[in-house]
């Protein structure tokens, strides 16, 4: 990513997904989120929740800037947590203190990644779709669609119990409102509720990693018979695409594999390694399939 090497290969609109304006939103969309849920239970002061959540509007921030100053901090967390509390000092200092209220810059960053990840794989899924129904017409074809529909399978079941907010701190500081903010937090993001927190148990985010590469596999494995279907042309571009990509996955999820044993509390780079792997994993996925799509529907 970031390089004209790589950025050609991607679809513009998940290059936004993963761009600077487009991850800040996503993470004033959650404080905002969590001030409401919280105030839903008196855990903050409504007046509060209400100065938090009008002040999350991306275009009151700098997004550039926040994810330039993340490099001296190693979390984009950091600066967005601190803007955003200059920017509500502004309106209403008495709301300041209540501004990503029990909450870590782990949960921030999790529930974040989960958002976007839950966008990013609606839109795959529909250039998925695509697919199959274009395959569905070329018989020679056909055979590749059940791969296919068998990894929207387990991506539906993967999707649900990983697709979840995180709310540790939350948790931890107020036990006793901390499941029903949890829960509130996930109807307002529509999200799921895990069962616990993220850094003890990693397994069912690390599982829709590999349903995800078993995705990008499938479309490379369709890719590769598109290319024999043609003998002596020029490969579509699309193939090409997906067979690179299909060769760049087994690399991202052998990383989400290797860092399930984090350090404490994320550090030492494991988390910040974690958070490349899925991210590029994503992107190879929506690429594969965006690429396959366009192809086939000029066939």
């Amino acid at each position: 990513m970031s390089s004209v090497l790589d950025d050609f290969l991607y679809a513009p609109e998940v290059l936004e997904s993963f761009g600077a304006q487009r991850f800040v939103a996503a993470m004033l969309r959650v404080e905002a989120a969590l001030a409401q849920a919280q105030a839903e239970h008196s855990v903050i002061p409504a007046d509060a929740a209400v100065s938090i959540v009008d002040t999350c509007k991306v275009e009151l921030f700098d997004a550039a800037r926040i994810v330039r100053d993340s490099a001296s901090c190693g979390s984009l967390a950091v600066p967005l947590i601190k803007s955003l509390r200059d920017t509500v000092g502004l309106f209403n200092p008495a709301a300041v203190a209540f501004v990503h209220y029990g909450c870590t810059k782990q949960d921030l960053i999790d529930t974040t990644m989960a958002l976007i990840t839950q966008q990013v794989l609606a839109v795959t899924r529909g250039y998925v779709e695509t697919c199959m129904a274009a395959l569905a017409q070329q018989p020679e074809l056909a055979v590749t669609i059940a791969p296919l529909r068998r990894a929207l399978q387990r991506l539906d079941a993967s999707s649900a119990a990983a697709l979840a907010v995180q709310l540790g701190g939350t948790l931890s500081a107020r036990p006793a409102h901390g499941p029903a903010v949890q829960a509130a937090l996930a109807r307002h993001l529509k999200l799921s509720i895990p069962d616990a927190p993220w850094d003890t148990q990693r397994d069912a985010w690390v599982a829709l990693g590999c349903d995800v590469a078993l995705l990008i596999g499938s479309l490379g494995t369709l890719a590769s018979a598109m290319v024999q279907r043609s003998p002596g042309t020029e490969p579509c571009a699309g193939s090409l695409t997906a067979l690179a990509m299909a060769r760049r996955s087994p690399q991202r999820v052998a990383g989400l594999l290797s860092s399930m044993p984090h350090a404490f509390e994320r550090t030492l780079g494991f988390w910040q390694s974690d958070q490349s792997d899925w991210t590029q994993l994503l992107m190879s996925a929506h690429a594969s399939a965006w690429g396959l799509a366009k192809s086939l529907q000029k066939t």
